[in-house]
């Protein structure tokens, strides 16, 4: 059982854009993703008997979404509420919730929370309050207060649930910039109070303190996105291991001297995964890099269920920036022999992209040109790998790096 399942980022009105040159099998599979992940995660709350559904981040714009995209979604909203569990749908502002409402036609079993109204929740027997950790009072002790939201009683919630999200849409996929999203998951004060949980949703893979839980997006939209797609289901209401046998839930988690933690488990969501598949390859033309990939292709051993898997082959080729070049030079050629190979066994696995390892080490550089003579290009590549991996030891970032390769690539090509 699950007392709440989180779904961040659903994105229900925006379509994933489809690789180019993709068969039509591939291209409607990336076209249903995200319909069908999101389902996924409804069918996670049915099945996990949770009492709520949670909707964060991009779910369904209700001024650019299509009147079916909203009728999909309230019969998900009304499939639920016949199985006993609500839908909350965390809002960015208290505008957000009547256009939302009206777009939905304002389902039964659908609730909000804004940054100003929290929701205080009874989850069998334990009094929760989920709070919008969106705009300016985030800190866990700046919270709204919480009888904001409960016209039943003026007590204080037992526990907290703060939940955030960032911008990172922005910068993976050229989405216009949320103006008001928080730069990072820490509270103000820079620890967590007692009785409070964050959590945290993002396409990118952070660092977060404890007492925070990051939660990825129900489907992953590009390969630049480290989690292919998931939800988390939450049990907030189980008593501690130590607790005495006759202990409620609720009196052992009210318990001051226990920690509130839970349990949170990670169910997959995404219908498509987009994964790097890296290969050496030092020498050799188009033909036999075309070889090495599709052997690499089958040795993923995919399940014919299992999630579309959409790869990037990254080709290692040990320092050679000669290599790197003439990889560029037969990726159409090889790409047209690896796509014929595939044609015929037609499992879940399609080659979208070949190129040299924009992630490769270049320390090699480094060892190459201090076998060399002084001075000359070895030298020039020497410092720029001097360069990057100062860059990488400031910044943890794959900028420089990629950078680094790009520029040695053109100074080799011209």
């Amino acid at each position: 059982m699950a007392d709440l399942v989180f779904a961040f980022d659903a994105a229900l009105d925006r379509p994933i854009p489809v690789p180019k040159h993709a068969p039509d099998d591939v291209a409607a599979a990336v076209a249903a993703a995200p319909n069908a992940a999101f389902r996924a995660a409804v069918a996670t709350a049915r099945q996990t008997r949770a009492a709520a559904l949670v909707l964060f981040g991009n779910t369904l714009d209700p001024v650019r979404c299509s009147p079916a995209q909203a009728a999909a979604l309230r019969g998900q909203i009304d499939a639920l509420a016949a199985d006993g569990c609500r839908t909350i749908w965390i809002a960015d502002e208290p505008a957000d919730v009547a256009n939302v409402a009206r777009a939905l036609a304002e389902p039964a079993g659908l609730s909000f929370v804004t940054p100003v109204s929290p929701l205080r929740l009874d989850l069998r027997g334990l009094a929760l309050e989920l709070c919008s950790a969106r705009g300016h009072a985030h800190a866990a002790g700046h919270l709204a207060p919480s009888f904001a939201s409960a016209h039943s009683s003026l007590l204080p919630a037992q526990r907290r649930i703060v939940v955030g999200w960032d911008d990172a849409w922005t910068s993976l996929h050229g989405e216009p910039a949320v103006s008001h999203a928080l730069p990072s998951p820490l509270p103000v004060a820079g620890r967590v109070g007692h009785g409070t949980m964050f959590v945290w949703g993002s396409r990118r893979l952070q660092p977060v303190p404890p007492g925070v839980h990051h939660v990825p997006p129900l489907q992953a939209r590009s390969d630049r996105e480290p989690a292919a797609g998931a939800c988390i289901a939450a049990t907030l209401t189980q008593p501690p291991p130590h607790a005495a046998a006759f202990s409620t839930a609720a009196h052992s988690l009210s318990d001051p001297r226990h920690e509130w933690r839970g349990d949170w488990k990670e169910f997959p969501t995404h219908h498509v995964a987009w994964r790097t598949l890296s290969i050496t390859s030092l020498s050799g033309d188009d033909e036999e890099l075309a070889t090495t990939i599709w052997s690499a292709l089958e040795g993923l051993s995919v399940d014919a269920r299992a999630p579309l898997q959409i790869v990037r082959c990254a080709i290692d080729c040990g320092g050679s920036i000669s290599r790197r070049v003439h990889i560029a030079e037969i990726t159409a050629e090889t790409m047209a022999r690896v796509r014929e190979l595939a044609q015929p066994r037609g499992f879940r696995a399609w080659c979208h992209e070949i190129e040299a390892d924009r992630g490769e080490a270049p320390e090699s550089l480094i060892r190459n040109a201090s076998a060399a003579k002084a001075g000359g290009a070895a030298s020039f590549a020497a410092g720029v790998a001097e360069l990057v991996l100062d860059l990488e030891g400031k910044e943890a970032s794959a900028v420089p790096r990629e950078a680094g390769w790009l520029a040695l690539e053109l100074l080799e090509s011209t």
